[in-house]
């Protein structure tokens, strides 16, 4: 089963959250306010190799499979799915897995088909050097090294040191990174032509860590997505701060 955490109103509209790469259920913590806004009960998973999940081999549906599962414990019938930057390919599978539980699936700043895939060994050598780059790393020091055209943690340093705790714990082991990974930087394990309910794509158009060359992929593969572009908007604005963005559409569908 996947380690969870829950945010938000706890009797609102259920969204479950795939939060990004590397990132544990704790993500959800940088959000909960807008979840509260939009009265959303935000169900946060740590996918496997995170956090308190067991690792599994990679794959994209086997862990929709488990987020089923998961909402038959919870008592979901249907729900919406946010998938955050390396959570977006989950989320989109979980819409092709269970189409007659998912509303509404919003990806910001996913990556889509035709990365290339790394190494396992580069993988993990590139997971350890994350861990170690947080590791005594405090707000500060964080704030010095956010690139010039990365404005989110810049304009909101309150959100600092949540990122920072969390970033510490999803790196404590390589296995999430590595599995994220190999997970949708090879060839997808579902059909994205498979999806059916409704989808909205959200990429800022100054992202240089997603670019959103991605979201126009997406937007031609998946039926019916619509694509929205945020003007001057880099990795954080398009993930963390599109929030409000990403639960209207989701609350809306409910």
């Amino acid at each position: 089963m996947l380690e969870l955490e829950e945010y938000g109103d706890p009797h609102g509209v259920p969204v479950v959250f795939q939060p990004g790469t590397p990132s544990t259920s704790g993500a959800g913590g940088l959000v909960e306010a807008a979840a509260r806004r939009h009265g959303v009960r935000l169900v946060a998973v740590s996918r496997p190799g995170y956090g308190g999940s067991a690792p599994t081999p990679p794959g994209l549906a086997s862990v929709a499979e488990l987020v089923v599962l998961l909402a038959d414990e919870l008592g979901l019938e249907r729900f919406g799915v946010w998938g955050l930057s390396g959570g977006g390919p989950y989320a989109l599978a979980q819409a092709v897995v269970s189409p007659e539980r998912v509303t509404r699936v919003v990806v910001t700043a996913g990556p889509a088909p035709g990365h290339e895939v790394e190494d396992a060994a580069d993988l993990v050598a590139e997971a350890g050097q994350l861990a170690a780059r947080f590791a005594g790393l405090d707000a500060q020091g964080f704030l010095a090294r956010v690139p010039p055209h990365e404005m989110f943690f810049r304009d909101h340093p309150e959100y600092v040191d949540t990122f920072l705790a969390n970033m510490r714990r999803d790196t404590a082991r390589p296995d999430g990174h590595v599995r994220d990974n190999l997970s949708w930087a090879t060839e997808w394990d579902i059909s994205l032509d498979e999806v059916r309910v409704p989808v909205d794509l959200v990429y800022g158009e100054t992202d240089q860590m997603v670019v959103p060359e991605n979201g126009h992929r997406l937007a031609a593969a998946v039926p019916h997505a619509r694509l929205h572009l945020l003007p001057e908007a880099g990795h954080g604005y398009a993930t963390f701060g599109a929030a409000d963005l990403a639960l209207t559409l989701l609350s809306a569908a409910a």
